[in-house]
């Protein structure tokens, strides 16, 4: 689990990295702590590629304040949960804007910032086990563990799900699968039209993989400029175990 602190004031991010670090511990995580000092610098960081679970974020900061940081970390990043730590509390209308899960008052109170961690961390859980998407100015939700494949059809997406139904929405298979590995890591890009659910793959060649839903078998094709990713990527998932029937 990764998580991100941001604020100006060093003495304090010290002390909220060991408290963060301390209650990690009752929930059995361990995670890894990225300290910045200002706005600027965390969005680089998102915008190099780094993602985080959750943000502790000051709101008063002299380069790039928290407001603004936020809006540029909500272009890249739908699912990481902003924790506002601040000694202002005037800020309301900016906040709700950019979907903050919570908002602790400076000095810290150490009882609401466990409740509060707490109450992220079980956040974070749920978010990994669901898929969303809109539609039509609608939004959805899907079980990831349901979903056996994201098939890409033009400007539609269609998801294949466990019971043989499916679901679209328009989008790109590129963004999908970004957004699919901030969640769950257990996703393999085999060709340019497929993103597979590698909790359903029964058989694997270094040509084909086989899939297995609902009783039913489907056999679908790896794109040869990627199989060496895709064997990579399996190897990862499964720990480095050879998994191929080649």
């Amino acid at each position: 689990m990764k998580i991100a602190i941001c604020d100006d004031d060093i003495s304090f991010t010290s002390k909220l990295e060991e408290i963060i670090k301390q209650e990690s511990v009752n929930y059995g995580k361990k995670p890894e702590i990225d300290v910045f000092f200002d706005g600027e610098t965390l969005v680089k960081s998102i915008e190099d590629g780094q993602s985080y679970s959750m943000i502790f974020l000051d709101i008063e900061m002299k380069r790039m304040n928290g407001i603004t940081a936020a809006r540029r970390i909500r272009q890249l990043d739908r699912y990481t949960l902003i924790i506002y730590i601040s000694s202002y509390d005037d800020y309301l209308k900016e906040l709700f804007e950019v979907e903050p899960f919570r908002f602790i008052s400076k000095p810290l109170q150490l009882q609401k910032l466990k409740q509060y961690f707490g109450e992220a961390i079980r956040k974070i859980e749920g978010l990994n086990n669901i898929y969303s998407y809109s539609y039509n100015k609608e939004e959805y939700t899907v079980p990831i563990k349901e979903i056996v494949y994201f098939e890409s059809n033009k400007r539609l997406i269609n998801i294949r799900l466990n019971d043989g139904t499916e679901q679209s929405f328009y989008g790109k298979l590129n963004n999908v699968e970004k957004e699919i590995q901030k969640i769950n890591k257990h996703f393999i890009r085999i060709h340019q039209s497929f993103l597979v659910n590698y909790s359903y793959v029964k058989k694997m060649t270094y040509s084909e993989v086989v899939l297995e839903h609902n009783y039913d078998e489907l056999v679908l094709r790896i794109s040869e400029d990627r199989r060496s990713t895709v064997r990579r990527k399996v190897c990862e998932i499964a720990g480095g175990l050879q998994l191929y029937n080649d």
